[in-house]
């Protein structure tokens, strides 16, 4: 029996390393994807090109809005530290650098508004682009993707700002004027 055991797991052994070997090198050979298939034409990376400047201009579209709804919060930010700015001026603290960082922050949101503005203009303006979003001419309509790009990070940029701006003057005013801790409990 110790025989016939040995015979077989000396068989089987064959057979995993024949079977390994066969799996480990191909039988065919292989090709790479479309080598018989020229490269693109100039009409294909054309079309490429239109669309990938179509998705980069509604991109922009949907981003002009997301900026809108952004500068909406600010100016509803304002609001409500205008509002707790009041309660603490009843409480008889002294709000006045805050008042100033307000203050800048609301001329901010009024820049951001008029750079917002110049934004959506050129989208309206579409230059490149047929009122559909269609690509018309290439290099205008490049140009005018940048150049909205550009625009829209400058307004960014000054949002992100303006913001830094109000949190460290709230983190100052916080500092300065934190409860001075007791020596009795």
């Amino acid at each position: 029996m110790k025989k016939y055991m040995k015979v077989l797991n000396g068989g089987m052994l064959v057979i995993l390393i024949t079977g390994a070997l066969l799996l480990a090198f191909p039988s065919s050979t292989a090709q790479a994807a479309g080598v018989e298939e020229p490269p693109p034409g100039n009409g294909e990376k054309t079309g490429i090109i239109k669309q990938r400047l179509e998705a980069a201009f509604e991109r922009q579209r949907v981003n002009l809005e997301k900026q809108g709804e952004n500068i909406e919060k600010m100016s509803r930010v304002s609001a409500s530290a205008q509002e707790r700015i009041e309660y603490l001026r009843e409480k008889g603290k002294d709000v006045s650098s805050l008042e100033a960082a307000l203050a800048d922050f609301k001329n901010a949101i009024q820049a951001i508004e008029v750079s917002h503005e110049d934004s959506a203009n050129l989208i309206r303006s579409h230059a490149g682009f047929g009122d559909n979003g269609k690509v018309t001419d290439i290099e205008t309509a490049g140009r005018t993707v940048k150049i909205i790009r550009d625009s829209m990070m400058k307004t960014r940029r000054m949002m992100n700002d303006a913001i830094r701006k109000l949190r460290i003057a709230m983190l100052v005013y916080r500092d300065t004027n934190a409860p001075k801790p007791t020596s009795k409990p």
